[in-house]
């Protein structure tokens, strides 16, 4: 920790200091009242209502009392009022955010049509559809800023492709919430579940976990111009979406038996936390091949200027992987012990289960060659591109081309 003092020129932050750090307290002290309230309360945790006792009045209470004890004691452990507290200071961004998709969810409700009106053979009048679409819309835009900022680097067409970036992740979270909640609008609640079950809906949450990674790298190293890289690739992923809700594949469905555990929860969005960072890496190895490329063949572009360096972007790539791997490693360990309850095993040899292991072994091995056999610079950066072409297939490749265990991913 360390003290800071106020003077003419300070200015107030509820992301810093005190503030943070007692917001921080009450937003975990919430949380608990959670699972207190699906450990303690009525019949304990059920699955299927859960989501709704959290917005009823039973909810409200214990979390209210959780979100005080957790602000009474950050108060009591804030004795001296101008300390930084750099562990609040870095969670309680992400909890407004996610604190934020839930109101935006919450805001959305209100414009859905009557229960008469929603019909599970028509789903296109469900409000998430509208919701999907901005997101689309903003992150096309966005891309547009960040490809036109390497060529014009005025400020304010970077500031907008960051800005639209960040609009589109909010529309993509809150839009997945969306989706939750009408999924128990459907059928009478019966095909209710987290909407992670269909290419169509991953691939949302694959938008917002790439944004997300490469938002925070550019904030912490001013690597604007890399969003020229990764927003074409999120693009490329939109079109392929909106070709996916365009056949059919974006309704909401029943979940087939072996998906229908707690473990989807968890494992999936841990997949794509690593896939969306291996994304974030490609494009910085790309981005340092067209760098290394422009050096060779006019060190004096104009363009080298908007550029991050050869280094910074070698750091970045390593940075994305560093963050994916661990998550991937996790999910894959995750998914075996899911395998295990679903089908008695724990591995299988599935195509699916070979390819993510394929890709945690190339992702491994960037790793191990940085650190044990010091590589960097283009081996790097083209193991990176290609280590995502990989995992590519391993996504999407799989699910549309083979079959096995895993085959409910299948196109329909």
């Amino acid at each position: 920790m360390t003290a800071i003092t106020l003077d003419a020129n300070s200015k107030f932050s509820i992301f810093e200091g005190r503030t943070a750090h007692v917001r921080c307290w009450t937003y975990l002290g919430m949380m608990v009242g959670m699972a207190a309230m699906a450990m303690f309360a009525g019949d304990g945790y059920v699955e299927d209502s859960y989501i709704f006792q959290l917005f009823s009045l039973e909810g409200a209470k214990w979390m209210a009392g959780g979100g005080v004890v957790g602000m009474a004691y950050g108060f009591t452990t804030s004795k001296d009022k101008f300390r930084a507290f750099r562990f609040s200071e870095i969670l309680v961004p992400w909890i407004d955010g996610a604190v934020l998709m839930i109101a935006l969810m919450g805001l959305y409700t209100l414009f859905e049509p009557s229960q008469a009106m929603i019909s599970y053979k028509d789903q296109s009048n469900l409000f998430s559809g509208r919701v999907v679409m901005t997101m689309n819309v903003m992150l096309l835009f966005s891309a547009l800023c960040y490809v036109s900022y390497l060529f014009a680097p005025a400020s304010f067409i970077g500031k907008l492709g960051t800005i639209t970036a960040w609009i589109g992740v909010y529309a993509g979270g809150s839009a997945l919430l969306l989706r939750w909640y009408e999924s128990y609008l459907l059928m009478g609640g019966d095909i209710g579940h987290a909407p992670v079950s269909n290419l169509y809906e991953v691939f949302i949450l694959l938008f917002c976990v790439i944004c997300i990674v490469y938002l925070t790298l550019e904030s912490r190293h001013q690597a604007r111009a890399l969003g020229a890289f990764v927003l074409p690739i999120v693009s490329a992923g939109v079109f392929f979406a909106i070709w996916l809700e365009s056949i059919g594949q974006s309704d909401i469905k029943p979940l087939v038996p072996a998906l229908q555990s707690y473990w989807m929860k968890i494992h999936v969005p841990l997949n794509f936390v690593g896939y969306g960072s291996f994304a974030v890496a490609c494009a910085a190895g790309a981005a340092w091949l067209v760098r290394n490329k422009i050096e060779e063949r006019n060190p004096n572009a104009a363009m080298l200027a908007v550029f991050p360096s050869l280094k910074q972007l070698d750091q970045l790539s390593y940075k994305a992987v560093a963050i994916g791997f661990p998550a991937f490693t996790l999910a894959t360990i995750l998914g075996a012990a899911w395998a295990a309850e679903a089908w008695g095993g724990y591995w299988s040899w599935d195509p699916k289960e070979t390819w993510a292991l394929i890709v945690w072994l190339v992702f491994g091995a960037y790793l191990h060659a940085r650190f044990s056999h010091g590589l960097q610079g283009k081996i790097l950066a083209w193991w990176a591109v290609l280590g995502f072409l990989v995992t590519i297939f391993c996504f999407v490749g799989v699910n549309m081309y083979l079959s096995g265990l895993h085959s409910y991913g299948q196109l329909t």
